[in-house]
């Protein structure tokens, strides 16, 4: 997903997909531990968009401090 449509998602969406992306790195970490995954790159594909999230939720964060005070 990109940045840009990350960023029309509200917080609370953003969340969800964050806690979901967690859950899907966690069982394909024990897939790569017991080499069953096929493809590696689904890894860093799913920590960078973590990152991408957590990104847009920073900034969201900040906005709206700004906006408030």
């Amino acid at each position: 997903m990109k940045v840009n449509d990350l960023r029309q998602l509200s917080a609370k969406d953003l969340h969800s997909r964050l806690n979901d992306n967690k859950e899907s790195l966690q069982k394909y970490r024990f897939q790569k531990s017991i080499q069953q995954l096929e493809d590696y790159k689904v890894l860093s594909d799913l920590r960078k968009e973590n990152a991408m999230i957590k990104t847009v939720l920073k900034e969201k964060e900040l906005n709206e401090d700004s906006i408030n005070g």
